[in-house]
């Protein structure tokens, strides 16, 4: 059962409690255990998202905490509920933090403190006794309104008109996810196709890469003659919607053929599952307001046969890597090769962790964007962007501590210095690796929204990397 919800800024100052009874532990009672564990940080637009901490208070009670910007969250639990579902405290504080972002955009202490008495009016609904009871966000700003004093006034007079009478009674719904009056002037609606590539790979130790290269190993060619293994990796991809639709329509995302055969995909609730099961890759819905992902999925790439099928899916529609350490001496070169398929690099930056913490890189050429040595010795070869036919290259020697400010060494070494790994973080338009397409997306009810209204509708594809490593 959830008991209270105390919402601290940074320095664990408290701007916000909520509690059910004035007996429970206060929050500076309880602080000093809260303040000497490292919670969880929240980041809803990552495809790996972890549970948040939880903290044993003493016998009756517990913590779940979480981080989100600058901002601490608990929400107080006791331990005598031994009915209820355990990862209750842990979805129902995402999902508090969620709604609060919602309603509030930036979430500062500032911020939450100015309105102390919307939150409060927010968890008066969002739980029941202790328990969650509405946490739909579109259902929360029925009985809860965050609008100016200015969209009140013009809400008003457009009631006063009478206008909306008559469309009020032809789609007020009980539908959780939306909102009992949906109305918009221009009535649009956007798919985003989002894929997470996780993989560790290791270079294949080929002929061609213990050579000694001379001014042809800096060639433009684009084709990589260097396989990696990978030995492991998975995709994991989602399919976000945005919605402004009038009224409560339903609507079909058709997928192709890669959509049909996905495994145990994990849709959101506004989903006609059964007819999922009957027609495979048809996602009928009536969609949520707003921002919403209606599908999760996973492949894991170790299910593929062969280390072909595997690495086929990085050089066709992402970003593979030819990370090659030179024998015998302490240079190395990385060699970045996009995809045919990528309409828009958003960025590459390609993260450089040598076997010893205090080791520098001397940077031989480099052919794009820029190096730099960052805190804490975490060097990060950063791209913006790369021209087509030219293959971003970047060519550097490892500099052990003990040769620093001599001169005579500077550029050698007395051990060879080495790698421990590379790690790539980027983000492009183009085809996803898995080939999820959408086929269309029809409105096939148009309740409330006119039948002679066409939505503005459109389909952007993107792929991120996760934990996308390279071993030496």
């Amino acid at each position: 059962m959830i008991e209270a919800v105390y919402i601290a800024d940074i320095s664990h100052t408290l701007a916000l409690e909520y509690s059910n009874s004035l007996l429970l532990p206060q929050y500076k009672a309880i602080l000093p255990k809260l303040a000497n564990i490292d919670v969880t940080t929240l980041d809803f637009d990552s495809s790996q998202t972890s549970l948040p901490t939880k903290v044993n208070l003493n016998s009756n009670y517990y913590a779940i905490g979480c981080r989100f910007h600058s901002l601490h969250f608990y929400v107080l639990c006791s331990e005598d509920d031994i009915t209820s579902n355990p990862l209750i405290p842990y979805t129902f504080i995402s999902r508090l933090v969620e709604t609060l972002k919602d309603y509030f955009d930036e979430l500062t202490r500032s911020k939450i403190e100015a309105n102390t008495d919307v939150i409060t009016l927010i968890l008066y609904q969002m739980l029941d006794d202790g328990m969650p009871y509405i946490t739909d966000f579109n259902k929360l700003r029925d009985v809860v309104s965050h609008t100016s004093l200015l969209s009140k006034i013009i809400n008003e007079a457009q009631k006063t008109t009478g206008l909306q009478a008559e469309a009020k009674q032809s789609f007020t719904t009980d539908i959780p996810w939306r909102r009992n009056d949906a109305r918009h002037t221009s009535n649009e609606m956007y798919v985003d196709v989002v894929e997470t590539v996780s993989v560790i790979l290791k270079p294949i130790a080929t002929k061609s890469k213990l050579e000694r290269y001379d001014s042809a190993f800096y060639s433009s060619k684009t084709d990589n003659q260097v396989d990696n293994y990978v030995l492991s990796g998975c995709i994991d991809g989602r399919v976000d919607f945005f919605s402004q639709l009038s009224g409560a329509p339903t609507l079909e995302l058709v997928l192709n053929k890669v959509g049909a055969n996905l495994e145990l995909p994990r849709f959101h609730r506004c989903i006609n599952t059964e007819l999922f099961k009957e027609r495979r890759g048809v996602l009928s819905f009536i969609p949520p307001e707003g921002k919403s992902t209606l599908l999760k999925y996973q492949l894991d790439l170790n299910d593929l046969k062969s280390n072909r099928e595997k690495t086929s899916l990085l050089k066709l529609s992402t970003i593979d890597v030819q990370f090659i350490s030179q024998p015998d001496t302490s240079e190395f070169e990385i060699k970045l090769f996009p995809a045919n398929m990528i309409s828009k690099i958003d960025f590459i930056k390609v993260e450089i962790v040598c076997e010893e913490v205090g080791d520098q890189i001397k940077v031989n050429r480099i052919s794009h964007g820029d190096f730099q040595t960052r805190l804490s010795h975490k060097h990060e070869w950063s791209l913006k962007e790369f021209k087509k036919g030219v293959v971003p290259t970047l060519s550097a020697t490892i500099i052990g501590e003990e040769n620093d400010g001599n001169e005579h060494l500077q550029g050698e070494s007395s051990t060879h210095r080495k790698l421990s790994h590379i790690k790539l973080n980027y983000s492009h338009k183009g085809p996803v690796p898995s080939g999820l397409k959408v086929d269309s997306l029809l409105v096939v009810n148009a309740k409330g929204m006119g039948e002679n209204v066409k939505p503005y509708k459109g389909v952007k594809y993107t792929t991120t990397s996760g934990d996308y490593i390279v071993r030496s």
